[in-house]
């Protein structure tokens, strides 16, 4: 048996069952819209009418990915409606559920980079274990405290921005960044409504003393200098968020990944306490 290896694209072992699953997820309608939303023109003589029959069959395998998703990120999968729905109607709820189903299989027994998130409104980028563990983590323990504002929400959508299929490494490093300012916030400066990263990163350099980290450090200070370093490399990172007379240039993926994990990991530091007063 073959090594697996993860595969970017659509490999030949996937084409056909991906295939097969566009098709069926496109029995109960939504051709015309996820074409609509490619771009995609659908020779209808070439399909004797029908789209579902075009966007399964006709597309290059590079494409296969990009309707997938599309079809999921427009409300997706939709099967043959039952034999009772009315016209325009379709209660196939578990078809659509057994179709959601099917392309997960799939896409993990393929070996694809490629998995449904978990919320079934698209493909997101196949992450090992232990970084899935703690956006986890950071999201619920978000979640959990009411006072870390909106930090869940924009620590999820940094995180979806990165890794889906059309990645957006400017929403992603933005919604990073005010994630740690949310849940910063009531730690760093509770009364100051005006808040941003810059300031709490100043009052804590300037306060240095004050504050302590969960670890000690070897003497036992628990000095914040490796906080102030990451916030900085956060922060002082957006060579993009100000305009000027110089050039501006946008995000790089690569800048956006640390940014999101860095970000993870410092909502995670100030909603547990790790980082507190003295």
């Amino acid at each position: 048996m073959p090594e697996q290896v993860p595969h970017e694209g659509v490999p030949d072992h996937l084409d056909e069952p991906l295939r097969r699953w566009i098709y069926a997820a496109l029995q109960g309608g939504g051709a015309e819209l996820v074409a609509l939303k490619l771009e995609i023109r659908i020779d209808y003589d070439r399909a004797s009418g029908n789209a579902a029959i075009f966007l399964a069959r006709d597309p290059q395998p590079y494409q296969l990915l990009a309707i997938v998703n599309a079809v999921l990120a427009n409300g997706g999968p939709w099967p043959q409606p039952l034999p009772r729905d009315r016209p325009g109607t379709n209660s196939n709820a578990a078809g659509k559920a057994q179709l959601r189903e099917d392309l997960i299989t799939m896409l993990a027994a393929g070996s694809s980079v490629w998995q449904v998130s978990s919320d079934g409104t698209g493909l997101t980028r196949r992450i090992d274990e232990t970084s899935g563990n703690a956006i986890d983590q950071a999201v619920s323990v978000a979640e959990a405290n009411p006072k870390s504002g909106s930090a869940a929400k924009q620590i999820r959508t940094a995180w979806r921005a990165i890794y889906k299929l059309d990645p957006e490494p400017e929403t992603a490093y933005r919604e990073a960044v005010k994630a740690v300012e949310s849940a910063a916030h009531a730690v760093v400066q509770p009364d100051h409504s005006a808040a941003t990263l810059g300031t709490m990163r100043r009052e804590l350099r300037d306060n240095a003393a004050s504050w302590m980290l969960a670890i000690p450090g070897k003497d036992g200070s628990g000095d914040i200098a490796p906080l102030l370093a990451m916030i900085g490399l956060l922060w002082d990172g957006q060579e993009w968020r100000h305009g000027g007379q110089k050039p501006g240039r946008d995000a790089t993926p690569e800048e956006a990944e640390m940014a999101v994990h860095l970000a993870v990991t410092l909502v995670h530091w100030f909603i547990t306490g790790a980082v507190h007063k003295r």
